[in-house]
């Protein structure tokens, strides 16, 4: 008779006894067949470290916060309005002290006529916008009042007429005549400006024609219409033809008059916008968005 190991049923009943008494498989050789367990990987970002994440800690906490908006925008923006701002103030500044520095440095030696104590003048408006008209001067000192009683001492006892083609005296229509040393005083010539004018005195403005925004002319001279300037103590006149005298730097009066009046309005605007932005700048100081954190457990 055959062993039973020698059958077939006998040699599966020996593989799987074999089975059962086998050695178990040792966890360093089913390292070398499966390989080193997996790990997971976590990538360390700078905000992380910051928040306190240092490697090789088994468990951690790490909050990561969010950046709060704040007012950097809005400061910056009104800085740079603000500075544009003064700019257009130093700029306009500047124009205006040039404008005053031309009419300074005005000339009315080329200009002034000698009429001896009577003359007659005609009255022309080419443009019709109006005319500067001229200065009436005699010789004097317009500083000069001794006795106190706010006459130039030049014009003490002396009477000045204009008359037209008729002989009408319109002195108060197409005049302003005055010897007084009060700038304050209605009517009163020592306002106006001397220029280059020495030893005489303004004892007159006539026609002077040109409207302000405000008012009127302050004179009523029709154009063509001539006068006659007379005085009744035989003092030489002269008379400043001041039109002819402002022409020539006209144009340049009026683009740097733009120029100074542009830029104080933009001036103006600029520190509006920048005072604007200044606030919503400093309401946003304290009324930001709470900044968010995120917490991650990481093992």
């Amino acid at each position: 008779m055959n062993q039973p190991g020698s059958t077939v049923w006998g040699s599966i009943e020996n593989a799987v006894q074999g089975e059962g008494d086998s050695p178990a498989v040792s966890e360093s050789a089913q390292a070398d067949v499966m390989g080193p367990a997996p790990t997971m990987m976590q990538q360390i970002t700078p905000e992380m470290v910051a928040q306190g994440y240092q490697p090789g800690m088994v468990s951690q906490n790490v909050v990561v916060g969010g950046d709060e908006k704040g007012p950097k925008i809005p400061m910056i923006i009104a800085a740079i309005l603000v500075g544009f701002g003064l700019l257009g103030f130093v700029i306009g500044a500047v124009a205006g002290a040039s404008i005053e520095e031309t009419l300074s440095g005005l000339s009315t030696e080329e200009y002034t006529t000698a009429i001896g104590d009577s003359s007659t003048l005609v009255h022309d408006d080419a443009d019709g916008a109006g005319e500067e008209g001229w200065y009436l001067l005699i010789p004097g000192d317009p500083e000069a009042d001794e006795n106190g009683n706010d006459i130039m001492d030049a014009c003490e006892g002396i009477t000045f007429t204009i008359t037209d083609a008729e002989g009408d005296d319109v002195s108060d229509r197409v005049a302003r005549i005055s010897c007084s040393t009060n700038a304050k005083e209605r009517g009163s010539n020592a306002y106006e400006p001397y220029f280059d004018i020495e030893d005489h005195i303004i004892v007159a403005r006539i026609c002077y024609t040109i409207p302000t925004e405000m008012e009127e002319a302050e004179h009523r001279c029709e154009i063509g219409e001539s006068f006659t300037v007379s005085n009744d103590a035989g003092v030489n006149m002269s008379v400043v033809d001041l039109d002819a005298m402002y022409i020539p730097i006209f144009d340049e009066i009026i683009g740097v008059g733009i120029l100074s009046g542009g830029s104080f309005f933009a001036g103006c605007c600029s520190l509006c916008g920048g005072v604007i932005f200044l606030i919503v700048g400093l309401t946003r100081l304290g009324g930001g968005k709470k900044t968010q954190q995120v917490q991650f457990q990481i093992h």
